[in-house]
Order: C-alpha cells, then sequence, then structure tokens
C-alpha cells in the first residue's frame, strides 16, 4: 500500500489495477459496439486505459475510445501516451460533445472546499465534481454508466445527487487488500433518462445510512452487473478552452488557410506536398542551413543545445567627401545571427 500512497498528488489517488480489474468484470458490452469512455480526473490514463482493454476484451469487433481530462501538467503528458485524447488542463475548461459518453470513470480530487466570496457554504470536492460533471444534458448520454470512486464517508455527502441523477445503484468497496488504506467505495449507477417526477427519498435514505459493515467488497462472488451502452454518436469535439499552443500549431498547419498562404508567398518549387515542404534537389550548403535556422525552419531544441534565429537592425556611419566638404552617411542593415544556448559554452551567437 506504500505504493498506492506514494502515487498520491494534488488529492488524486490512482486506482489499484486489482480493484480496476474486479470493476470491468462487472461490467458487459453488446459486440461490435463503438463505446466513449471518459475519464476527467484522468490522472496518468493507466486507470481508464486499462478500463478500455478490458471491455474491447469483453466483446467481439468492439472498440473502446478512451478520452481523458487531467490537470497537472506531468500525469497529462503521461496520459497522452494512454489515451487516445487528453485535455491538459482543469475539467471547467473543457469543451466537449455533450450526451455521447458511454460511460464515465469518476475518481475526483479527495479533499474539502472552503467558503468563498462566490460560494456561502462548504462541501466535499467529490461532491462538486459529481454534481458539475453529471448535469443534465452534459457528457454522459441518457442510460449512461457512471463509475463513481470516492472515500466511504463521502457517500452520505454524495446521496441525493446519486439518488436524483442516477437508478439501478450499486455500492461496493474496495477489496480487503486495499480498502484499509483509503477506505475507497465504487459507486455504479446508469444516467436516468430524466430526474422529472421521479421519487428518490427511499434511495438517498439508503445511500446515507450505508456504513462500512454494510458495504460488500468487489471481489464478492454475485451476480450484479452494468451494461455499458453503445454510444449514442462520435465524439467531435474534446479539447479545452485555454489556447494550447501545441493544438494552436496543429490547427494552423491543418487549415486551408496555411494551403492559400503557401500559394501566395511561395514559388511552386516550395510549396508544400502533404504538409512538408518539398525536398531540394542538391543538399543544402552552410548558408542554406543558417538562413534555414535563423528564419525559424529548422532549429529549436537539438537535444544537447537550442538554437534560435534573430534579426536584427545595425546601424553604421561611415564618411563620405563631397564638393563643399564631408558628411556622414548612416546605414542601416538587417543582420541575422544564430543565437546557441549550450550546457557546455553557454551563450554563443553565430553570425
Amino acid at each position: 500500500m506504500v505504493r498506492l500512497a506514494s502515487q498520491s498528488k494534488g488529492g488524486f489517488y490512482a486506482t489499484p489495477p486489482k480493484e480496476m480489474e474486479l470493476i470491468a468484470s462487472r461490467l458487459k458490452v453488446n459486440d461490435k459496439a463503438r463505446l466513449n469512455l471518459v475519464d476527467p480526473c484522468a490522472g496518468e490514463g493507466d486507470a481508464l486505459k486499462h478500463l478500455g482493454q478490458l471491455l474491447e476484451s469483453k466483446g467481439e469487433g468492439l472498440l473502446a475510445q478512451t478520452f481523458g481530462v487531467e490537470l497537472e501538467k506531468e500525469r497529462a503528458e503521461i496520459a497522452e501516451d494512454n489515451l487516445d485524447v487528453i485535455v491538459k488542463g482543469g475539467y471547467e475548461w473543457l469543451r466537449a460533445s455533450n450526451e455521447v459518453f458511454s460511460a464515465m470513470y469518476l475518481n475526483p480530487p479527495y479533499d474539502h472546499e472552503a467558503k468563498s466570496s462566490e460560494n456561502s457554504f462548504s462541501e466535499r470536492t467529490e461532491v462538486k465534481f459529481l454534481r458539475d460533471l453529471t448535469a443534465p444534458g452534459k457528457y454522459l448520454q441518457p442510460g449512461g454508466l457512471l463509475v463513481y470512486c470516492i472515500p466511504q464517508h463521502v457517500l452520505k455527502d454524495a446521496a441525493s445527487l446519486l439518488a436524483t441523477r442516477f437508478q439501478n445503484i450499486q455500492v461496493y468497496r474496495f477489496t480487503d487488500e486495499n480498502y484499509p488504506t483509503f477506505k475507497q467505495v465504487i459507486v455504479f449507477g446508469h444516467r436516468r433518462e430524466s430526474s422529472k417526477k421521479i421519487k428518490t427519498k427511499d434511495e438517498r435514505e439508503w445511500l446515507e445510512s450505508l456504513t462500512e459493515a454494510d458495504l460488500p467488497p468487489l471481489d464478492t462472488p454475485d451476480d450484479s452487473s452494468w451494461l455499458v451502452p453503445e454510444a449514442n454518436g462520435k465524439v467531435k469535439l474534446f479539447r479545452g478552452s485555454l489556447m494550447d499552443p501545441e493544438e494552436i500549431m496543429k490547427d494552423v498547419e491543418g487549415s486551408s488557410t496555411w494551403d492559400a498562404v503557401d500559394k501566395l508567398l511561395l514559388p511552386p518549387s516550395a510549396r508544400k506536398r502533404d504538409g512538408k515542404l518539398k525536398r531540394p534537389i542538391l543538399p543544402l550548403k552552410q548558408m542554406h542551413m543558417g538562413t534555414a535556422i535563423a528564419a525559424g525552419l529548422v532549429g529549436g531544441n537539438m537535444g544537447s543545445h537550442y538554437l534560435e534565429g534573430i534579426t536584427r537592425k545595425v546601424a553604421s556611419t561611415r564618411t563620405e567627401a563631397t564638393e563643399t566638404g564631408r558628411k556622414e552617411v548612416t546605414e542601416e542593415r538587417h543582420v541575422t545571427i544564430i543565437r546557441v544556448f549550450s550546457p557546455e559554452f553557454g551563450v554563443v551567437d553565430l553570425e
């Protein structure tokens, strides 16, 4: 359990693989289904990646696409290799297609949100995430499955929201091997078609009354299972609303405007083909390479050093003889240099 504790950061606690396998064992899928799975607190993406792989192994011809959101930069960079799509940032900035996700795995930060000028009451962060991310008309499609991982003592705070928005609810705790560390429980439930005129008092009171002794571990042998429905449609939008330089570059490179700029500014021999500059007939000379680096077409992070092209205006004064005497003439010219940042030699300018 020291391993699990060491993975915690910023209130995030990774789900042990054993528990994820037991979660997946309680899920049903249809053959050849197309599933959209989302994790708004993805961490390094291991949990959702594992879940997607396990579901694909349960259905013939099944395809599970994985979408994640992660606030912490280092974890998000790792998640890029584990998930199909990852948004770097908080879920508050997420822009995504609504009601097209088959299932949501929600393992929010474990914390208590303090009062603020906008919020006159305090509540558990786990409940805030549940309220924001499962609101009607948001990401989960009607009938979509919620798998909600929280500490057992938070269940009482989340009971009203769970009972109002979800049905077929069941709660399990982690196995005896992992439960003592963080006392986590898993809530399964399908999103209701509508919460209007639904009497939820009995279900809410049942959830509020559950104690540790009432909760069966995930490895309890029973017949309870939940269907992960086929996705209502494609995820056409899934990205953050804050500007990400890498996303902007991808948009620019894929834009038809970029081709128009090529045609306007470059001769036919230099225009891009399939997104790449045409290979020159002869090898580039040093002067050509220097010009390319200075223009920013080549360079950047070169491993052991960094190259940056800089062009600046330089003024020089000279004296000329005239019929009436001598006068000073000032000339301006542009000088291009390559600035090298090297851990061995420091900063060096090459003209």
